[in-house]
């Protein structure tokens, strides 16, 4: 072989090593992108039943505790998934006091801290992507309206310390655009636990009230979470 072949040989051999590298990479950032993105969505709907645990846990009724433990065993697959310790076990202490709203906030606390770690990681694979953290925390403070709102819709009158908080959070929503929906909840929930010397709102009403529009936000969050998720590691979610 002259030496102008083994030169062109080499050529191509390193061509098709760098080839055969790059197309390694992409594949390790698309499997990464794709349990980045897995676990995005499993704190997500851990969210979701933690929030939900808290507005049930501020009711009394036989049909709240039945949903607890619908919602128990729901949320145990998916922390297997979530894969932190620390925070399953806090879940299995807020489950044995379920009427703990501060248990619960702190979990949640934690639990968005860990996704914002998630996200983060994310986003260095693809710069582009926006930030939702925000958006998961605007849910959050909607879901501690109707965690505190069940509860001091529990009493006759709205307790000094839970109305201050509530009229805190409701005032932060209003000073922001709100659809015709939430303004109209916040009014409801002004009129008939806040600003009324009696309630008029049953725990069960209020957990109604506001659950839709909670549940409404974490749909509309979905698509934007899966938003950057290759071709191919869309197509292996579909095959699975």
């Amino acid at each position: 072989m002259t030496m102008l072949g083994t030169l062109l040989t080499a050529a191509t051999l390193s061509a098709g090593w760098v080839v055969g590298w790059n197309l390694l990479e992409r594949r390790r950032d698309q499997d990464a992108s794709q349990e980045l993105i897995l676990g995005l969505q499993v704190g997500l709907d851990l969210l979701q039943g933690i929030q939900q645990h808290r507005g049930l846990g501020g009711q009394t009724s036989r049909e709240a505790q039945q949903r607890r433990t619908a919602l128990h065993q729901r949320l145990e697959p998916l922390w297997q998934l979530w894969d932190d310790d620390g925070q399953y076990r806090r879940w299995q202490e807020v489950r044995q006091a379920p009427t703990d709203l501060e248990a619960h906030c702190q979990l949640i606390e934690n639990l968005l801290q860990r996704w914002r770690l998630l996200e983060l990681r994310l986003r260095a694979l693809h710069p582009q992507r926006p930030s939702l953290v925000e958006h998961c925390q605007a849910i959050e403070n909607l879901g501690l309206i109707r965690g505190i709102g069940v509860r001091a819709a529990g009493h006759s009158r709205c307790p000094l310390a839970l109305r201050v908080r509530l009229q805190y959070l409701c005032e932060q929503l209003l000073n922001g655009p709100l659809e015709p929906a939430l303004a109209q909840a916040l009014e409801r929930l002004n009129k008939e636990v806040l600003d009324t010397p009696q309630v008029r709102l049953s725990p069960e009403g209020c957990y109604a009230l506001l659950t839709p529009l909670i549940d409404a936000r974490l749909e509309a969050l979905r698509p934007l979470v899966r938003l950057e998720r290759t071709k191919s590691s869309t197509s292996a979610a579909a095959c699975g």
